[in-house]
């Protein structure tokens, strides 16, 4: 051998120890019970003469594991449920790795604690592979989970994986002498007589699917605990195969059965569909459902017949549409742009049937699939008991169109918009109804138990039309009047405070075609120039952080009235004329998903979008740079959007970069009330940075509040033509003729210019249920405020009512404003906005 080819093999193989891809470090456990349990296990088993630990892993969550994080979606998984499972080094010392072979005679041994308070977890074993067979992914028994788990009182346990009887004996007996009970010991049985397991280099999978913590930063520590898991190697030589594992049977006398509201659900539907045809403006009288099926599949079975499971979980009964008992085929669905998909289902959880109930999107780019030979992938689409209102059936949309979700209004629980990233347009979609774990037997529901979903496929181009419903649906309680200020056309322009991604852009390209208001920079300008030079700041931070983040907000107020507001409302106009105080808000959720998307996109730019805008792209590029000097970054790099606004969710507490101090773009951190409450007259690091050492990291809602008030125009992107019909009357004492809907709503409305910055933000409605209750959690100060400007708003064009004569309120559309902002608490009355706003409301 060469000595250059030598010394190239020895630099691969240093370089492969030094990053960890040989001979992979293993954390320490981070529960120091854990921790202490496990170091006590590993000195007993080196002092045995019959076992041997041949290599050590983690249990850890399949998006954490490096190369096999790629195939997280490709099995149908549930995208409401996090995964982890027990990686141990390949073939012993490469890469951890979440399959692994077992010898006939060796164990598996994974030692933790039970999960911090959740609704539901498992541990389900697989045989996940095997060579003459392909891809089996079949359980081998029951799974451990929350109802049958076996645990000490501090909830310490071990999960064995071994096919040998003595060899359990041996690992139980070396359990019990670390301290752990063999009441906390449980056994996951392979099987040594069904499918030829160790007659091919099979290999298994343990996996632990977890459904919504109770606390979400619990449940962060725990995906990142690191429990350890050891392969145990037998030295025993003994044959002493396990008895063959069976499923427990699901019947029970004491289960809810749900066949004797079968009339009940009927009626619901029909019910709910002559309300979606009054939203839809269409007669669907004629319209007939197709019923989900049951997909009765049992790994053990599938490992007698040689067919493939797809990760059939045990503690749960599926369902979904095409499924014929005498037949291998299941027909895929098709989604146009203008179609409407209709599932109903029972809130099985409610009725005590199940623990949790959930409906995801799946798709494939075949026409059909086999039951027997099952090939599908997830997608991010999916809900659960828990998004469903408390009501024994509940229907959920699922359309392309954003729109007709929002003209859906109430008709539906909700509606989930199926973007070409979930399901391309070319491409096959079905739905899964999952119904787990019945509260009585610990097992999955008995399907003959369950009423199962139906789903309403309405072409809605192909439907007969029908008269819309009546315009009047104003709201019976709406905020009272409140005093406007009206200059009558006397202002010198529009003093005006941008809050970043409320749609300033788009105000600024309409005030430019109108004779009045203009929009006056003189006080950015001025509220830049005051500014102290260099932020008062306890950040442990570089002055090259401190120099850029400065050097950004100075030349975004001055250039955009990216600013403080009370920067800009504390500066002194030099003109004699008075200038009208205005800004613009937007509901969070839509807030956060605009700024993020935008963020997304800086950070994954197209050719096309730089050359359209090069201007901003060196903006951004300043930006990009900022965060690198601050080390604090608006994304985790992740190419889908949609899992990279997961992953800063996830992360957004429990950051080591938090440490230093400074955000930049801390669109998580109710960033509306942080810039009306920053100051960097005062040393404030602006609108677009958070120092987290300093009080402005949780923002004050009474000074926001104090200081919204200030404001003698405030206007919503929620409402953005309404906000500029108010606009258009405070500086001139006039209303443009399309803001008057006293006949109904007037054509053509308002042509208001819209700025996107090169990218489509993510709606709401793309978004899985728990991704927006982590948003909502991160943004209550930001969901006060827009419900106060909201009330605001709208008070003040009752008052342009009373004053003009005109109807302003009757062109807001009541049905898609409830739809976006329901989620905010002490807003809305009731579930119906025909109830209006709760008006008692006290800050």
């Amino acid at each position: 051998m060469k000595p250059g080819t030598l010394g190239a093999i020895v630099a691969a193989v240093a370089a492969a120890l030094y990053g960890g891809v040989l001979f992979p470090q293993i954390p320490s456990p981070a529960d120091p019970d854990v921790s202490k349990l496990s170091k006590r296990f590993t000195d007993v088993i080196g002092e045995s003469l019959n076992l041997r630990i041949s290599c050590k892993g983690q249990m850890v969550r399949d998006r954490d594991t490096f190369f096999w994080s790629l195939f997280t979606d490709k099995f149908g998984s549930n995208p409401n449920t996090p995964y982890m499972w027990n990686a141990l080094p390949a073939f012993g010392f490469l890469l951890p790795s979440p399959m692994w072979n077992l010898r006939r005679d060796d164990a598996v041994v994974l030692i933790a604690r039970r999960p911090p308070d959740v609704e539901y977890f498992s541990f389900t074993t697989f045989a996940l592979w095997i060579p003459r067979r392909g891809l089996q992914f079949s359980s081998l028994g029951d799974s451990v989970n929350n109802l049958n788990i076996r645990e000490t009182p501090e909830g310490l346990f071990a999960h064995v994986v071994t096919a040998n009887q003595r060899t359990f004996d041996l690992v139980q007996a070396a359990l019990v002498g670390s301290g752990l009970p063999s009441s906390a010991i449980n056994l996951a049985v392979v099987p040594s007589d069904i499918g030829g397991l160790f007659d091919d280099w099979t290999h298994f999978e343990t996996v632990l699917r977890l459904f919504r913590f109770a606390n979400q930063s619990d449940g962060d520590a725990y995906l990142h605990s690191h429990h350890p898991v050891y392969y145990l190697k037998a030295l025993h030589g003994e044959v002493a195969p396990l008895p063959t594992p069976v499923y427990k049977g699901r019947h029970h006398p004491r289960s809810v059965r749900e066949g004797g509201l079968q009339a009940e659900f009927d009626v619901y539907n029909q019910k709910m569909l002559a309300q979606v045809g009054q939203a839809m403006s269409r007669k669907l009288a004629a319209v007939r459902p197709t019923r989900f099926e049951p997909l009765m599949i049992q790994g053990l079975q599938c490992l007698q017949e040689g067919t493939e499971c797809l990760g059939d979980c045990p503690d749960a009964a599926y369902f979904g549409p095409n499924i014929l008992e005498d037949s291998d085929v299941i027909d895929m669905l098709e989604l146009s742009g203008n179609e409407l998909h209709l599932v109903s289902v029972v809130n099985h959880r409610l009725l005590n049937a199940s623990i949790y109930g959930s409906v995801a999107v799946l798709k494939s780019a075949r026409p059909s699939l086999s039951k027997t030979h099952m090939s599908i992938r997830a997608t991010s689409l999916g809900v659960t008991s828990f998004d469903f209102p408390k009501d024994p059936f509940v229907t959920w949309a699922f359309t392309r169109t954003s729109a007709i979700c929002e003209q859906l209004g109430e008709a539906v629980a909700g509606c989930s918009v199926v973007a070409d990233d979930h399901v391309e347009r070319a491409g096959y979609l079905t739905y899964c109804e999952r119904v787990y774990l019945n509260p009585i037997t610990g097992t999955g529901p008995d399907w003959q138990d369950l009423i199962s979903a139906v789903i309403y496929r309405l072409k809605l181009d192909e439907l007969p039309k029908s008269e819309p419903p009546p315009s009047s649906d104003l709201p019976s309680s709406l905020p009272p009047a409140v005093p406007v200020t009206v200059f009558h056309g006397t202002a010198a322009g529009l003093r005006f405070l941008h809050v970043v991604k409320t749609g300033g852009e788009s105000l600024e390209l309409h005030l430019a075609k109108q004779p009045a208001p203009s929009l006056n920079y003189g006080a950015c300008r001025a509220a830049a120039a005051k500014a102290q030079l260099w932020p008062e700041t306890t950040a442990r931070t570089g002055p090259l952080c401190l120099a850029l983040s400065r050097a950004v907000t100075l030349a975004l107020c001055a250039a955009n009235c990216e600013c403080c507001a009370r920067d800009v409302l504390e500066q002194t106009p030099k003109s004699q004329a008075p200038l009208l105080k205005g800004t613009l808000l937007r509901s969070p959720r839509s807030h956060v998903l605009s700024l993020f998307s935008h963020c997304h996109m800086a950070h994954h730019n197209t050719w096309k979008r730089i050359w359209d805008d090069l201007p901003q792209y060196a903006a951004e590029g300043l930006l990009r740079v900022t965060e690198a000097a601050c080390d604090s970054h608006c994304t985790h790099f992740k190419p889908d959007p949609i899992e990279d606004l997961r992953s800063q969710l996830e992360h957004v507490k429990n950051s080591s970069k938090e440490a230093l101090g400074v955000q930049v773009i801390p669109f998580l951190r109710n960033m509306q009330t942080h810039a009306l409450t920053c100051r960097t007259s005062q040393g404030s690091l602006g609108q677009h940075f958070r120092d987290l050492h300093s009080e402005e990291a949780l923002p004050s809602i009474e000074g926001a509040l104090e200081t919204l008030r200030r404001f003698d125009w405030i206007g919503l992107t929620d409402l953005y033509e309404q906000s500029i019909c108010l606009l258009h009357f405070q500086s001139n004492g006039s209303l443009p003729r399309s803001c008057d809907c006293s006949e109904g709503p007037v054509a053509p409305r308002l042509a208001l210019p819209k700025f996107t910055h090169g990218q489509k933000a993510l709606s709401a409605e793309e978004l899985p249920p728990d991704l927006l209750a982590r948003i909502d959690a991160e943004t209550e100060r930001d969901q006060k405020l827009f419900a106060e400007a909201l009330r605001l708003l709208l008070g003040r064009l009752r008052r342009v009512e009373e004053l003009t004569g005109a109807s302003l309120l009757r062109c807001v559309p009541w049905r898609q404003l409830f739809r976006r902002t329901r989620y905010i608490p002490d807003l809305w009355a009731s579930d119906s906005h025909l109830a209006g706003f709760k008006l008692n409301h006290r800050e």
